[in-house]
């Protein structure tokens, strides 16, 4: 997409002060790397006011101190962060069609990005690093042909979302959002050591329309350790092995082109991979490393493996893999830019202390189909409706602050999808920080129109409805309720409680989402008589993954949950009344016998109820830990 220009959290690298050179005859590493630094440099200097902050708070209380849930917590003397207290504003790095020509990684320049999430426990920030193009047939990164340092067996990428050592126990932690479309890479001649993208991402990832292409390159796109990663519309050629994963949670690849490599499709180390249209020709489609396990499905019976063969397998037609599937609707084009109606146009202030509800209105109620939004953080007091007039809210990856009505439960909403239309709405390109939280949905809807959730992150309930009879499609997406009562400081004086706001909520609806992420609340995902289909499903915490209730069908295709040691023992992964669950391909993990977590699914039908615990489904131990200790159940299938 290419996007109009007054939108000033777009970074054009052909415009100062970058002045990339567009047309392949000038070197643009520099200019490129100083994109990236720019869109970065925030965090490292918010980590710095944060760590103050949470000294000075902990003197001043005499003991810990807390600025939020996550972000920033100060327990016996020792600061603990996995990023600013506020997230600074977000930037897309966009490349206008043309050759760009470099020499050398394109990547963040700094050494010292990283959040101390514990001590001794360093995580790299390297997140909302947006990389979009106009077009991957006109749009392309180029390496010089026998670039210093990219030769055979060096393993350097073109593209790199994280520069961390890898002698770190988890590099990517805090690399959330991290996308890349509408480009092509080609790696050049004689640069036998090239990877093509290194890919980082946590919890949320995308990669789409996407070509990257070789000589002779070594791996196309290679994911670090804990990478989650949606990806569509991917061609890949020229290179041993088409992507390398190690550790993924999951990667759902729905679409992609990998028959011009080498030796195989896929080389995986304890991946957690959906294959979904994906071409491989007479190569193999995946291999797996001896060492490896992990959990994988194809949407073939036979695909061609090779390697050790352990771990989950699921195939078509071999009655574990029921997920249909789902081409997402595509989002309408060729608008002009007399279509688009810009929010800060409208009166709104991203600066998270002007109520921009009304301008934000004025631009929903503008009659234009796509509301774009600037950059930083919008209060919001009041809910905001989307019009039938509406085809596309593109928040720009800006975030919210919760106002006062929002926070304590007076409002349903933040934003209502209030009119019935044949048109489908989109909705996409969101990530906010703590200030968000509060007793609301971020989206609520409350009228009959197809949806489409894409990109959207943050600690709030994403979504629910009160009218069904629609078909909703989501696409990589994050979110989680949870909130700390501990004594300390939280912003407008304000101590969140444990919200118990459900983060997915559906009544009479059909739902296809791929690359989910839900985390820490009592109940992270609501079936009321809906038909939901997943592909790859991770949650986190004690919570219950999936409460289906009034006949509602659940498919989940390879999910991870994870338990984390809560000991709550009333809480179970999948808790079914008088409805339908088919899930294959998981791992539950975290748990502790001594502390009721070998309970797997309650099922209720007719009055009676069956508890299913770990040792009932088909498991076994599983050592997956980067310690080596043996920590979770891999599951064949659950069906009830």
């Amino acid at each position: 997409m290419k996007y109009p220009e007054f939108c000033k959290n777009v970074i054009d690298v052909t415009k100062p002060p970058y002045n990339a050179d567009n047309t392949g005859k000038t070197d643009c590493t520099k200019a490129l790397r100083k994109a990236i630094d720019d869109c970065l440099r925030g965090y490292i200097t918010g980590l710095k006011k944060l760590r103050k902050k949470l000294i000075k708070l902990g003197a001043e209380c005499g003991g810990n101190a807390y600025v939020g849930a996550e972000m920033g917590r100060y327990i016996n003397g020792e600061v603990y962060m996995t990023g600013p207290e506020k997230i600074p504003p977000k930037k897309i790095i966009y490349f206008p069609s043309g050759k760009y020509l470099v020499s050398d990684t394109v990547s963040y320049t700094f050494r010292n990005l990283f959040a101390p999430q514990q001590p001794g426990y360093n995580c790299e920030l390297c997140r909302n690093i947006h990389i979009f193009g106009e077009n991957k047939d006109n749009t392309v990164i180029v390496l010089a042909d026998n670039s210093r340092g990219f030769e055979k067996g060096k393993e350097k990428p073109v593209i790199s979302f994280n520069t961390a050592s890898k002698k770190d126990k988890e590099t990517t932690n805090c690399a959330q959002m991290n996308i890349l479309r509408d480009i092509a890479v080609d790696c050049g001649k004689g640069n036998d050591g090239a990877i093509g993208v290194l890919y980082a991402a946590s919890n949320v990832g995308s990669i789409e329309n996407v070509k990257i292409v070789s000589e002779h390159g070594s791996v196309g796109i290679d994911f670090d350790y804990g990478s989650e990663c949606s990806i569509s519309g991917v061609e890949i050629a020229g290179f041993d092995y088409g992507m390398r994963t190690s550790l993924t949670s999951p990667v759902v690849i729905d679409g992609a082109d990998l028959s011009g490599n080498r030796i195989c499709g896929v080389l995986s180390k304890n991946g957690v991979i959906v294959f979904r249209d994906v071409k491989y020709g007479d190569i193999p489609l995946l291999e797996i490393l001896e060492s490896g396990c992990g959990r994988y499905s194809f949407d073939e019976t036979n695909p061609k493996i090779v390697g050790k063969k352990t771990g989950n397998f699921c195939y078509k037609n071999k009655k574990n893999l029921l997920v249909p599937k789902k081409d997402f609707p595509k989002e309408p084009k060729n608008f002009s830019v007399e279509d688009f109606a810009y929010v800060d146009d409208y009166g709104a202030k991203g600066d998270g202390k002007t109520d921009s509800t009304v301008a934000i209105q004025n631009a929903m109620n503008s009659g234009k189909p796509i509301v774009l939004f600037g950059e930083g953080d919008y209060l919001i007091e009041r809910t905001i409706k989307i019009p039938k007039s509406v085809q596309i809210v593109d928040f720009m990856f800006c975030g919210f602050v919760a106002g006062r009505s929002l926070l304590i439960g007076e409002m349903e909403g933040m934003f209502e999808i209030y009119e019935e239309s044949d048109d489908r709405l989109f909705v996409r390109n969101m990530d906010s920080g703590e200030q968000i939280e509060g007793f609301h949905r971020f989206i609520k809807q409350s009228a009959r129109r197809n949806v489409t959730l894409k990109n959207l992150c943050g600690p709030c309930s994403m979504y629910f409805n009160t009218v069904g009879g629609s078909e909703v499609y989501i696409d990589n997406c994050f979110g989680h309720t949870n909130h700390y009562t501990q004594d300390g400081y939280h912003r407008d004086g304000y101590v969140p409680v444990f919200c118990k706001v459900i983060p997915l909520e559906f009544h009479g609806q059909k739902v296809y989402a791929k690359n989910l992420n839900i985390e820490r609340a009592d109940i992270e995902l609501l079936n009321d008589n809906s038909e939901i289909y997943i592909d790859g499903y991770k949650t986190e915490g004690a919570g219950t993954a999936v409460k289906s209730i009034n006949g509602g069908k659940t498919q989940i295709n390879l999910f991870n949950n994870g338990l984390w040691y809560n000991g709550i023992e009333d809480n179970y992964v999948f808790d079914i009344c008088e409805s339908k669950l088919y899930a294959v391909g998981g791992q539950i993990f975290g748990y502790r016998e001594d502390k009721n977590f070998t309970k797997a699914v309650r099922n209720e039908k007719a009055g009676r109820t069956k508890i299913l615990n770990l040792y009932d489904c088909s498991v076994e131990l599983d050592g997956l830990d980067a310690l080596g200790r043996k920590f979770g159940r891999l599951i064949d299938k659950i069906e009830v």
